[in-house]
């Protein structure tokens, strides 16, 4: 893969606006709900500072009732002023007290109903001492536990009680709204990143053979794993956050300025809340050298996932030059150049807490020494700082997120790179379906190139094959044979001409359609990891165990299948590793057999076996190839004597055609290849 620029090419809101419209969108519900718990959550915070401060206020009154015996009257108009407390007392038939208790009792024998008798002024100043209603039953109630209320603490005790209680309650529905926010949020989060890891695979799927020509396997594993695990670990925890924190903060804020102008602070407090923004200043320098180092760490894990997996599956090389102390140094160098990387990505991003936290602090100094200035009383500051710190917890959470999301922001630049290639084969609007072959096959003045500067490798090839043929190429390696097969398969599109099949352009063909007709056994032989029965069974997987069996049969595998253990549930390895290089091939050909096409491809399909092998691979083909049109590549030309058209090919053209009799009495090329291959054979 050719290394990609390290510098960002859109900026993070252009590419999580992307990220968003394109994966989230189908979530809409999942967001709306835990939106709408995010401002149930504001609304609850809302209603919890506001009985909070009443709560400080009533124990300060406590206090003043406790050292003068009187109590303020503000807190009481407060009160009366609050519609949750006052629906409260009316549903529970309370009332707050409307007069002062007096000290003396002189005072108030003279302030009692003419003919009220002792036990009715007692009543009466009872009621008045502790409240009515819900007021009272708290205050008998802590009697009953032992605690005995006085009469300074009659009235402002069960409103202490009483607001600890709403704000309790209030603090319980800001818990559930969190719970519901948080869970559906992340749980879009979550989703969005599982449906990324899905579109990336079926776009990599749809890619043609030239992309992975091109490009290094390891680096796009990488993308498909580290990249969206960079986003996975951010988006999926900040989801919840982005949207939840401004909510939090607004309502923070607005309780501040509230407060504010009651104890009269605001233009101090109005300032304040104008510098906060001072603290995300070192969020916006130091993410531009977050993102920056982050793209080089994604670069760098690419080329060391890409040097693992060279490395692994080339291990039968490296063991048999006995050179794995070369290729681990050659590991270290490329892990220590991503070490590095991830240094200077771990710096840019922790520089970022200290600074904003210094900063905060240095605000929060400054405003409770203005709060001294100005004799702002010890409740309502805890108030303000408690809101404050409200407002600094998500703004905090957001630095964080922003570190955050400059990461997943380069990985999903990197995966959108991915996800805007398009390199398929490209298809007609309307393509052709065609559900059988019953004429014949067309190579039309075909030419072909790799790349565009690359050097023609088949130039004018002029072929016709009819249905039922067995057609052989031939040549030295290089001469263009496997390309013609790969041409017949669409793996490639011609440069130049045109391959028809019963008269219709492959290009105009439904691809399924055209690949269904089609099947291919290669000399290098690909096995899945699974069972045998499965790797039959790939081509048709809704063929039944009886047809597998058949299968299996015909291309003669199956005793060697049932003479081990494990029978048809037996593991290939990976790439087949575990099979023999003869057992690989026949298991290719069972899998060709149960598929029954009606064009088969065999590319040297009987190359670098051993004798006896060869037989049975050969017996085996020779079953597959019945009723079928076949194009056979093979260096034995021993194996494709009865051919009904051979090619002979040399540097990208057609030099010779004709049967085996033909071509060996033109005295040619053929004959050469020919008469070495039986020399070879007999020395």
């Amino acid at each position: 893969m050719s290394t990609p620029s390290l510098k960002p090419n859109h900026s993070s809101i252009v590419i999580f606006w992307r990220l968003f419209c394109t994966f989230a969108r189908p979530y809409w519900f999942q967001l709306f709900l835990g939106i709408s718990a995010g401002l149930i959550m504001g609304g609850a915070m809302h209603a919890y500072l506001r009985f909070m401060d009443l709560g400080l206020n009533a124990l300060e009154t406590g206090y003043v009732q406790k050292a003068t015996g009187k109590e303020k009257t503000s807190l009481v108009d407060k009160l009366k002023r609050n519609k949750t407390l006052g629906w409260l007392m009316k549903v529970t038939r309370s009332s707050l007290p409307t007069k002062e208790v007096p000290a003396d009792p002189q005072q108030t024998a003279s302030d009692t109903a003419p003919g009220a008798t002792p036990s009715q002024t007692a009543s009466t100043a009872a009621s008045s001492e502790n409240g009515s209603g819900l007021f009272g039953k708290i205050n008998e109630f802590t009697r009953r536990l032992g605690f005995e209320v006085d009469q300074q603490e009659a009235v402002t005790f069960p409103l202490v009680c009483l607001l600890i209680g709403i704000m309790f309650f209030y603090f319980i529905v800001k818990a559930v709204g969190e719970f519901i926010n948080r869970f559906f949020l992340r749980w879009v989060g979550a989703r969005i990143v599982a449906d990324i890891r899905v579109a990336l695979f079926d776009n990599l799927q749809k890619q043609s053979i030239a992309f992975f020509d091109r490009h290094d396997v390891g680096q796009l594993i990488s993308r498909c794993t580290y990249d969206t695990g960079a986003i996975e670990h951010s988006v999926a925890n900040s989801v919840s956050e982005l949207c939840t924190a401004p909510i939090m903060i607004l309502v923070a804020v607005q309780f501040i300025i509230q407060k504010s102008l009651e104890v009269k602070l605001f233009q101090p407090t109005l300032i304040f809340i104008v510098a906060m923004p001072l603290c995300t200043i070192p969020i916006f320098l130091v993410s531009r050298y977050v993102r920056k180092y982050q793209r080089r760490v994604l670069h760098r894990i690419s080329d060391l996932v890409g040097r693992m997996q060279e490395n692994f599956t080339g291990i039968r090389v490296v063991k048999a030059f006995n050179m794995e102390v070369r290729e681990s140094e050659r590991f270290r160098k490329e892990n220590r150049i991503y070490f590095k990387s991830v240094v200077k990505a771990l710096l840019a991003d922790i520089f970022v807490q200290p600074t904003m936290q210094m900063t905060a602090i240095g605000l929060g100094a400054m405003f409770i020494i203005l709060c001294y200035h100005y004799s702002v009383s010890l409740g309502t500051l805890a108030v303000i700082g408690y809101a404050a710190q409200q407002a600094y917890k998500p703004i905090k959470e957001l630095a964080k997120l922003n570190s955050n999301l400059q990461k997943s922001a380069v990985a999903a630049e990197r995966i959108f790179d991915i996800l805007d290639t398009d390199t398929s084969l490209p298809l007609p609007a309307n393509p052709v379906r065609i559900q059988s072959f019953t004429d014949s096959i067309v190579f039309d003045n075909v030419s072909f190139a790799y790349g565009d500067d690359a050097p023609p490798v088949l130039t004018d090839i002029q072929v016709t094959i009819h249905k039922g043929q067995l057609v052989a190429l031939v040549g030295q390696t290089g001469s263009g044979k496997s390309t013609m097969a790969s041409l017949l398969a669409r793996f490639y599109d011609p440069t130049a001409g045109k391959i028809t099949l019963d008269g219709h352009d492959l290009k105009t063909l439904a691809t399924d359609d055209f690949r269904s007709l089609l099947g291919i056994v290669s000399q290098d032989t690909f096995l899945f990891n699974d069972t045998l029965e499965d790797n039959i069974r790939f081509g048709c997987p809704q063929a039944s165990n009886e047809d597998v069996v058949a299968a299996a049969k015909l291309a003669n595998a199956h005793d060697f299948i049932v003479a081990a253990p494990e029978g048809y549930q037996r593991l290939a390895g990976e790439r087949g590793n575990l099979l023999s290089g003869g057992q690989k091939q026949r298991i290719a050909i069972a899998r060709a057999i149960l598929k029954n096409p009606p064009i088969l491809i065999l590319d040297e399909a009987t190359s670098a076996l051993d004798t006896v092998t060869e037989q049975l691979v050969q017996e085996a083909i020779t079953n597959l190839m019945q009723d079928r049109t076949v194009l056979a590549i093979a260096h034995r030309l021993s194996t494709i004597v009865k051919a009904d058209l051979i090619l002979v090919m040399d540097k990208g053209k057609i030099v010779e055609r004709g049967t085996h009799k033909e071509l060996y009495a033109q005295n040619g090329l053929y004959k050469n290849l020919y008469d070495r291959q039986v020399a070879n054979a007999n020395t």
